[in-house]
């Protein structure tokens, strides 16, 4: 699947369960921190399981990606 965000200036291509992003520095910098991604059945289901364990959210899913949010 590949597919650009033009919102964002951003191109994505996931192989398999990978998700490559390009972009240039700037459109990069957010996610260049990113320490772990996780697929699953819902999000908010999930953040409410995070911040029960103490998890601290700092930011929050992106509406408008066509994977999902």
């Amino acid at each position: 699947m590949r597919f650009d965000i033009p919102q964002i200036s951003l191109e994505l291509a996931q192989i398999g369960d990978i998700l490559l992003i390009a972009g240039s520095d700037e459109t990069l910098k957010p996610f260049r921190s990113t320490q772990a991604t996780f697929l699953v059945d819902s999000p908010d289901e999930f953040r409410a399981h995070l911040e029960e364990n103490g998890a601290k959210i700092i930011r929050g899913p992106i509406r408008f990606l066509p994977t999902g949010t």
